[in-house]
């Protein structure tokens, strides 16, 4: 009998081993594919730059990044085909071009990138040919001499897609460009807003989708939505970030209007040498007024003023993402980055540019945030070495914008993360619409800190920059006297 009942129960644990493998089987999502790009496309694509084969004697071209980066993807190098989107298309890229110049790829990772550049280049030479950090940092390492100017690289085209033109114009001191974004650089698109579409509709709003077809996609029609929903879900009395509202923002999120809506810090003059503009029009005062209206308004929840109980996420700021995922925030307003904290969010999300001011405003704008990476090489750089590094530099970009975008902005970002065609359609404008403001790289005189990012509840835009309005002159003074553009 024993013997009975004990086959028995290993029968039904087999059957039950053999029923979950199939679940997972059934369930366990197929490895990502990249299409299949043809060798006539590479080698006839307009695009082309057209650098001729060299033999670099198995040189190690060095990428050199800041650990700790959170928006660090991996997308420089990859050991191998995994079936991973990423690192597929990376591996693949890199393969091409170690043939080409018979190279290899090295990632160098340090805990400070500022102090590192600058003492390899103060020494006279660097371990690394490509430098990727965020924007200040950058901005500083370019004050201190220590970056190449890329507008003297011949082998650069900057007139190719692969090249941010925004980024090379907008960057530039001057006639310099010492550093700028391009396809390799897949880290960030630019700030962008997204919106639950489940709460659009259980709460009969318009769509932002709609307001966009009709070209009414603005700050008015913003406002309206963003206070539009306060609910107490527990019936508790007590509002708390676990409730339901139209908005989960952070202080700071006024900024982000204000460049949506055509309005910049900084503008490069004629002479090359930036004006401020951030007051020129009281349309900034009134963007400003409209953002403190709805971020003051009890259906906005501010990520700041929660406790520092990230509640298992790796931050609070992860945790108050996983709300969104909820379906208790309308809108949330951040780097098109983070798109991949929304991959197993049930209901679904919609992203849209920044509103404009209103209807008769031409285009949409969309900030590059200042804490994303861009590109830039070390002045230490000449000879063989530039031309070897400039070389390797452009086909890098070249291969990035047809393997490594395609997998990140087109199969990964757009079909894997967005979940309709107008999302799709609106990462493209975001994408040719990014606007760089050198101003808040630079932070001259303090602008980023002391004026763009204050809590736009309680800060008065008029005084707060009229007190720091002599200091930021004085800075754009100082720093364009270093780099001999004023005597």
């Amino acid at each position: 009998m024993k013997t009975k009942n004990f086959s028995r129960i290993m029968a039904i644990v087999l059957i039950a081993i053999m029923m979950l493998s199939m679940v997972v089987s059934c369930t366990k999502k197929p490895p990502e594919e990249l299409p299949e790009i043809s060798d006539s496309f590479y080698n006839h694509s307009e695009e082309n730059p057209n650098i001729p084969s060299k033999n670099y004697d198995g040189y190690e071209f060095s990428f050199i990044t800041q650990g700790g980066n959170s928006y660090n993807i991996g997308y420089l190098v990859s050991e191998g085909e995994t079936g991973e989107l990423i690192a597929d298309a990376v591996y693949k890229r890199n393969s091409v071009l170690a043939d080409k110049y018979n190279i290899t790829f090295n990632h160098i990772v340090v805990t400070d990138v500022l102090s590192t550049v600058r003492s390899q280049v103060m020494s006279g030479g660097t371990e690394f040919d490509l430098i990727i950090d965020n924007t200040q940092r950058l901005a500083t390492m370019a004050k201190e001499g220590l970056l190449l100017d890329l507008n003297t690289i011949d082998r650069f085209d900057m007139s190719k897609s692969y090249w941010d033109s925004n980024a090379s114009e907008q960057l530039k001191i001057g006639d310099k460009l010492y550093f700028t974004n391009c396809d390799l650089n897949v880290m960030e698109l630019a700030f962008v807003v997204f919106f639950n579409k489940q709460l659009i509709k259980d709460k009969n709003l318009t769509s932002p989708y709609e307001y966009m077809q009709n070209n009414k996609w603005t700050l008015d029609s913003w406002s309206i939505l963003a206070t539009a929903i306060c609910d107490d879900v527990n019936g508790d009395g007590k509002y708390t970030e676990t409730d339901r509202y139209s908005n989960l923002y952070e202080y700071h999120n006024g900024r982000m209007f204000l460049y949506g809506t055509g309005i910049r810090a900084t503008t490069n003059g004629e002479d090359g040498i930036p004006k401020v503009t951030l007051m020129d029009t009281d349309k900034t005062i009134k963007v400003y007024e409209k953002c403190k209206e709805v971020f003051s308004d009890q259906a906005s929840w501010c990520i700041n003023d929660m406790s520092s109980d990230a509640h298992g996420y790796a931050n609070k700021w992860n945790y108050a993402r996983s709300l969104f995922c909820q379906d208790l925030y309308l809108f949330h307003y951040q780097g098109a980055g983070i798109i991949r904290q929304f991959a197993d969010m049930e209901s679904e999300f919609g992203i849209v540019p920044f509103p404009k001011y209103d209807s008769t405003q031409e285009n949409y704008y969309a900030m590059y945030p200042y804490n994303c990476s861009m590109v830039a090489m070390p002045n230490t750089l000449e000879g063989e070495a530039l031309e070897r590094a400039a070389d390797i530099i452009e086909d890098l970009n070249y291969y990035s914008s047809i393997d490594l975008k395609n997998a990140w902005f087109e199969k990964l970002l757009k079909r894997r993360y967005t979940q309709d065609v107008e999302s799709e359609d609106n990462l493209e404008i975001v994408k040719n619409n990014r606007v760089y403001d050198i101003g808040i790289y630079y932070n001259f005189g303090s602008i980023t800190s002391k004026v763009l990012d204050q809590d736009v509840r309680f800060t008065n835009i008029s005084s707060t920059y009229k007190r720091n309005q002599k200091a930021i002159e004085a800075d754009i003074k100082k720093i364009y006297k270093e780099f001999g553009m004023i005597s």
